[in-house]
């Protein structure tokens, strides 16, 4: 049980930040001028949000797997 993440982690959480950020660039560019200021600010948090809830999805077995082995080792150097 390393401390090292999988690369495949690594590499899925940037091209899901860069999908995200593609995403909302089309937004931005193609459907944001038929909507107000604050449907955008809307679509913007939502797609924060689920970007955030894929992310916590993806990273929370790995770090549950290693909080675990740190607590039953004993080792403070986290």
């Amino acid at each position: 049980m390393s401390k090292e993440p999988e690369t495949k982690r690594i590499y899925a959480t940037i091209i899901i930040g860069l999908l995200w950020l593609l995403s909302l660039g089309l937004w931005l560019f193609f459907y944001a001028e038929s909507y107000s200021i604050i449907q955008n600010i809307a679509v913007f948090i939502i797609s924060l949000v689920i970007v955030g809830a894929i992310s916590v999805a993806l990273w929370v077995p790995w770090s549950m797997e290693n909080t675990l082995i740190n607590f039953c080792i004993g080792d403070s150097s986290i």
